[in-house]
């Protein structure tokens, strides 16, 4: 059968028309599915659509009777799949003659739902739930047996696949390609020799891929709604299933066959993989991969109108040589890891004489942590000459400088990026700045890499150098600590196992690709040089899950994090967070550090005031009046006078509330709802956002007054008019209180509502509430901790874009680019008003360090021009967010302006309602992208656009980019 081939059978519409009727009673619409080697035709019958199947005639009755009983056995195991329909006859397998030959015909029940390979990009989550669906299946199947699964004579029996692709094989035209497949259907059966007797057998689906699996899509989630096609049902072994399911992961992501990780760690929490089916695995993937080549081109040349089978020609080559491109011990270590069942790594012997000998060595960190890279230099250019300049600097006098093994360089990763970075050192780099005598430091056979590289070869290691000049001839034999060459300025040196000794070798890989390569390379800094002390490159960059854990005890989660797997960040660069890795996301939320990350004029102001002095504002020195005068510099003239330092926004808006009170003689505060202030005692009672405070409306006390939201976008009143209409009601509500014997004392908002998500407070409303409440004898607070500084471009203070001065200013955030420094200011009959109740005090608010960054903030801010740079990029971003939104009709408005934008997300354009799943979908999406993103709101459903002011037009692109593939992949 296998030389044969299995050719379709032979009928066309008109006679599954037919079929239908005659044989089932079944009319309707009729179109044909696709198949390789059976024949599906949909129909679509008044009752509801039915699937009518004709199989392959080579597949025998109890062949057909074993499927029926499958699919019923994993229906009852809660998986929706077909389940065969009576005929009107009565029988669920029926017999006709096509072409003179006899083939069985069933009718079964149809499920709905779209191919998951019409899924342009599997998400990690989406290959996940496909090994949890793959799972639940295996579990299912291992309880049920019949005699039309044993050995059935089928090419997708991976125990006979060897055998499929040796008479196949002859079917691959492309010389190049055959040569590839039979190499690598050598490996798998050298691997599998001593493996098949120890796999488990049970029954199988036989082809969990994504073309016989079936979505949904639920607010945004891609759900896997069930399973078609059992034509393949069979007993094989376990492993198999989830070999042959990887393969949907595959072909999307030919470059990253670690892609189908989450598939194996989702099947083993319902199947645990036996070590033996751990180590199978992977040559199963790759001979799956192989099995599709050479079946599918044999499949084509029997049926050249197979059109299903040729358009899977190129994809089906894609998941073999992505599968054959990782090797088993890397893959088995990779997928052990995955599964937190880790395989020892490989680690070299001791030196017998270190390499580099008797010259002083010391390793220079080119990671997260380095002191040696400063302000970004490490992206410039290849990241070459900042790695030579922090080699010098590190390196000893007429000594060398050896990079960390395994480490994440920040100089081979870049500012942003879709994908995680190709920056993991594989070897070690060893730079001088003159001439290095190399010896080798064990014994062995000196040889030629595939990459031309000289190598070492002892029986337990391999050393492989880049970059040496007078080595020997290969073939010679070296003892410990003869010369092997020299090393004029750098070299690059890999410690593998003999085996892998010919490479090629990568200087760079992926993080997760080296925890694989780890079965193979070893750290080599100890061969080269005992003055040392070597790190174990297994921590050097890891995710670190311990240190999470250990926040999680000691730091209360009360206080929340980013992401339930959130990664580890370290170092920051101007609008970058990079993580332990040194990948660089671009950060999209932190207002906070408004001049960006790691700023050079911040960091030097505040070394030498901490050498200096420090100390509270009660002592007499020149920076706490500079910061205040500046300060009132920002503000309209004459406006105000009177500035208290604080440390934070909370602490702002609290200290507001008590002045306001004083002054006004009343107790009684007006707030707007969906708002946020602070989390002290009273700054909580007048922030409304349930989204901070689920509770916010059962605790709020009773001198708290709520006003609606002025929302132009989803609240009661809508459009042009709804500043004045919201205006009125508020009015309306002051004059109630008032009557009630609740007079307002102090009314409270931002002038945009940025916890909302930057949304408008539409023209003509504060002006309106500043007047009524005056008027009524109270006073008005501006809360700029979020939109205040220059953040929205055109205007410094938000209140300035309504044309209104407020009594009390707050602000924070921003004012210490990430110290912790805040602000009220007002007038002083208002502070007068507080005096008898003591004096104000906040021990590091407006401390000489405070005080000195403050007014660097300031300069940094205005010299480098930031505000106009907020109004510049934040209308590149605006612009695009509004043409993604002519795209993806999930956007439903574009709040903001300048850098506090918000994109809103709604299921529906009319009704608005709140996208919260697919907005979390999104920023989950995103940080796999290189962004990090997260959302606001009461409702969950707007994207923060708040980040650092000096934001380039390039990372605007980019994050454009990002949220475009984000979205798309939700509809």
């Amino acid at each position: 059968m296998l030389e044969e081939g299995l050719p379709r059978p032979n009928i066309d519409m008109a006679g599954a028309t037919r079929l239908a009727d005659e044989v089932f009673g079944v009319t309707g619409a009729v179109r044909e599915l696709g198949s390789q080697q059976d024949r599906n035709f949909l129909v679509a019958s008044r009752q509801g659509d039915v699937l009518l199947k004709v199989s392959n005639r080579a597949f025998g009755r109890a062949e057909i009777e074993a499927q029926n009983a499958v699919m019923r056995h994993v229906r009852a195991a809660g998986i929706d799949v077909p389940v065969p329909l009576p005929s009107q006859t009565g029988d669920l397998i029926s017999t006709v003659e096509i072409d003179g030959e006899p083939h069985h015909v069933r009718l079964l029940s149809f499920v709905a739902g779209t191919p998951l390979i019409d899924r342009d990009r599997l998400t990690p989550s989406d290959v996940a739930a496909l090994g949890d669906l793959t799972g639940r299946t295996s579990l299912a199947l291992a309880g049920i047996t019949h005699e039309g699964l044993e050995r059935r004579d089928l090419q997708w029996d991976l125990r006979s696949g060897e055998d499929v692709v040796r008479s196949l094989a002859d079917s691959v035209p492309d010389e190049a390609r055959r040569a590839r497949v039979l190499d690598a259907l050598a490996a798998v059966t050298a691997m599998l020799d001593d493996l098949r007797d120890a796999l488990p057998v049970q029954t199988v689906h036989g082809d969990l891929t994504d073309d016989n699996v079936v979505m949904r899509v639920e607010r945004g989630a891609c759900i896997l709604s069930g399973i078609i096609d059992f034509g393949d049902a069979m007993t094989s072994w376990r492993v198999a299933e989830v070999a042959v399911a990887c393969t949907a992961a595959l072909h999307r992501e030919p470059d990253d066959p670690l892609v189908a990780l989450p598939l194996v760690r989702a099947f083993d929490r319902h199947v645990a993989l036996t070590d033996g089916e751990l180590r199978a695995l992977w040559p199963l993937v790759v001979l799956r991969g192989a099995v599709l080549v050479v079946s599918g081109l044999q499949q084509v040349a029997i049926d050249p109108g197979n059109d299903y089978a040729a358009e899977a020609l190129e994809r089906e080559w894609s998941v073999f040589a992505s599968a054959a491109s990782l090797p088993f011990d890397v893959a088995e270590r990779a997928v052990r890891l995955a599964l937190d069942r880790p395989a020892a790594p490989f680690n070299a012997p001791p030196a017998v004489v270190p390499a580099v000998g008797d010259t002083t060595a010391a390793l220079v960190d080119l990671g997260w942590s380095s002191d040696d890279l400063r302000e970004g230099d490490w992206l410039e250019g290849d990241g070459t000459a900042a790695e030579a300049r922090a080699a010098s600097a590190a390196a000893p006098d007429d000594g060398v400088a050896i990079t960390r093994f395994g480490e994440g360089r920040l100089t081979r990763a870049t500012a942003t990026g879709l994908r995680p970075p190709v920056n993991v050192g594989l070897g070690v780099d060893v730079h001088s700045d003159g001439p290095v005598a190399f010896r080798a430091p064990i014994g062995g056979e000196i040889a030629r890499t595939a990459d031309g590289h000289l190598a070492v070869v002892s029986n337990g290691v391999a050393l492989v150098v880049a970059g040496l000049e007078s080595s020997p001839l290969p073939g010679t034999t070296v003892a410990p600590g003869e010369p092997i060459g020299t090393c004029a300025g750098l070299a690059t040196v890999w410690a593998t196992t003999p085996t892998a000794a010919d490479g090629p070798h990568k200087r760079f890989v992926t993080r997760a690709l080296f925890r694989g390569l780890r079965s193979r390379y070893a750290d080599p800094t100890a061969l080269l040089s005992s003055s040392v002390d070597v790190e174990s490159a297994d921590d050097i960059g890891a995710t670190d899950e311990a240190t999470l854990a250990r926040r999680a005890r000691s730091y209360s989660p009360v206080q929340g994090h980013y992401f339930e797997d959130p990664p580890r960040i370290e170092r920051g660069w101007r609008e970058h967070l990079i993580d332990v890795d040194g990948r660089h996301y671009l950060d999209m939320v932190n207002n906070v550090t408004v001049l960006g990350h790691g700023h050079p004029a911040v960091a030097r102001a505040a070394e030498r005031q901490w050498r200096l002095l420090n100390t509270n504002s009660r002592f007499h020195y020149s920076a706490v009046a500079e910061l205040s005068e500046r300060l009132l510099e920002t503000l309209p003239t004459g406006a105000f006078d009177a500035v208290l330092l604080v440390n934070s926004g909370t602490e702002a808006v609290d200290l507001a509330l008590r002045l306001a009170r004083a002054f006004s003689g009343r107790p009684d505060v007006a707030c707007v709802a969906e708002s946020y202030h602070g989390w002290s005692l009273a700054a909580d009672a007048v922030s409304t956002s349930t989204s901070d405070n689920p509770r916010a409306g059962e605790t709020r006390p009773s001198w708290v007054h709520v006003l609606d939201a002025p929302n132009a976008y989803r609240g009661r009143h809508r459009g042009t008019a709804a500043g004045a209409a919201y205006a009125r009601d508020a009015i309306s509500r002051l004059g109630d209180w008032a009557a009630s014997g609740t007079p307002i004392g102090t009314f409270i908002a931002e002038p945009r509502n940025g916890n909302a998500g930057g949304i408008a407070v539409p023209p003509g409303y504060l002006g309106a509430v500043y007047d009524a409440v005056r008027a009524g004898g109270g006073v008005v607070v501006s809360d700029e901790v979020q939109v205040g500084y220059g953040r929205q471009g055109e205007v410094f203070w938000g209140f300035e874009e309504h044309a209104v001065v407020p009594d009390i200013v707050t602000m924070a955030k921003a004012m210490g680019d990430g110290h912790p420094i805040g602000a009220v200011i007002t007038r002083g009959e208002i502070v007068d008003a507080l005096a008898d109740q003591g004096t104000v005090f906040s021990s590091a608010g407006g401390s000489t360090l405070s005080a000195r960054i403050g007014v660097t903030v300031l300069d940094v801010l205005l010299e480098e021009d930031l505000p106009g740079n907020a109004r510049r990029v934040g209308e590149l971003l605006r612009s695009g967010l509004i043409a993604l939104a002519e795209q993806h009709p999930l956007i439903g408005a574009v709040h903001g302006r300048g850098l506090y934008l918000g994109v809103e997300l709604v299921r529906d354009p009319v009704t608005r309602e709140p996208a919260d799943t697919e907005t979390r979908i999104v920023c989950d999406r995103l940080r796999d992208l290189g962004v990090i993103e997260q959302p606001t709101g009461d409702r969950g459903n707007v994207l923060k656009v708040k980040p650092p002011m000096c934001f380039s037009a390039a990372s605007a692109a980019f994050f454009l980019r990002a949220l475009d593939i984000a979205l798309a992949e939700l509809e």
